[in-house]
């Protein structure tokens, strides 16, 4: 299973090597945390002389231990220790799907709403029903659109994608759909056929736009964002990834995303961009002004978009009048 190797425990586990339900409490003040009703994630190391059992877990090789503090980093690790908590202990016929889905096949999580809690995601045929912990929703499945991975059944590939362009926002399912193109886990051809072969009754159109904007080019989750975003400001024209040389043909630059016929690059600002490199953050920012000169040189207007940009209007409407005014000029 492609999900983080978080560490689950139920209360039978525990009870099964001789602890009692006082030794648990116990623990969940130190090494152990409450998942859900009756399970456990092994939260840390430690040196409790009574907690030799689940230390020996903390420190096997490859295990992830709980890091996040706050924050969209946490609501996506949470979110993944519960996943995790599933792994054979699935009800029956109830099989992972959506976000679920998502991560036991390793594409990232695109975003969060601002505090929401972490629920799994399950399909089942004949029952839909909330719990605190998991939304199951009542749909068909075909026998070719489950696979078990780790011993826990999940949706396909092709019906995970197709099931969150259907029942996520637009922003959120072409950012999946993306991250699945760029890995290589798909074709465009195998999702868009797999879609039109299982039509949906109902948010056909949602299906229909996501599939028409998806775009394997795209080299992370913001980018996938910001071109949904083109599309939802009538910003058409932009294309992923273009390059740029000067007169001599040198290279200059390949920029996330720029129009030509109106002349308007725009760049996203990761977090972490002037540290990857193993440069200073001084000499990266340098390099960087250059080379936006460069771009400026061409005639280019430069927008820089942040994370926070890509959930309000602002800098999409400074983009929309720079480029209305640019076509003007060249008219």
């Amino acid at each position: 299973m492609l999900v983080c190797m978080f560490i689950c425990l139920s209360t039978s586990d525990l009870h099964d090597v001789g602890w009692t339900s006082h030794q648990i409490t116990t623990a969940l003040g130190c090494c152990l945390r409450r998942v859900r009703t009756g399970i456990y994630a092994v939260a840390k190391r430690c040196s409790h002389p009574n907690h030799e059992f689940i230390k020996a877990f903390a420190t096997a090789k490859h295990v992830h231990l709980p890091v996040e503090e706050s924050g969209m980093r946490k609501q996506d690790e949470d979110l993944r220790i519960l996943v995790r908590s599933y792994t054979g202990r699935m009800p029956p016929e109830t099989v992972l799907s959506h976000r679920s889905a998502i991560i036991v096949h390793g594409l990232p999580v695109p975003y969060f709403d601002q505090g929401s809690h972490p629920f799994a995601e399950a399909i089942h045929p004949r029952n839909g029903v909330r719990h605190t912990p998991m939304l199951v929703r009542r749909r068909e499945l075909a026998d070719d659109d489950i696979v078990v991975l780790d011993g826990t059944p999940v949706t396909s590939m092709l019906r995970t994608l197709a099931d969150v362009a259907r029942d996520y926002p637009l922003a959120f399912s072409v950012a999946v759909l993306d991250a699945a193109l760029r890995q290589g886990r798909v074709s465009e051809r195998a999702i868009t056929e797999y879609c039109e072969a299982h039509r949906p009754r109902t948010l056909r159109k949602r299906v229909e736009t996501t599939l028409t904007l998806m775009d394997g080019r795209r080299e992370s989750v913001a980018e996938s964002i910001c071109a949904v975003r083109f599309h939802e400001y009538a910003l058409p024209g932009f294309e992923p990834q273009v390059e740029f040389f000067d007169e001599k043909g040198q290279f200059i630059a390949r920029t996330d995303f720029a129009n030509k016929k109106a002349k308007v690059i725009v760049e996203f600002d990761g977090e972490g961009k002037y540290h990857l490199t193993g440069n200073s953050p001084r000499a990266e920012m340098e390099k960087e002004r250059r080379r936006e000169y460069k771009l400026r040189n061409l005639g280019y207007a430069v927008f820089r978009i942040r994370w926070q940009d890509l959930f309000t209007a602002d800098v999409f409407l400074r983009i929309r009048e720079s480029m209305n005014s640019r076509l003007a000029d060249f008219r």
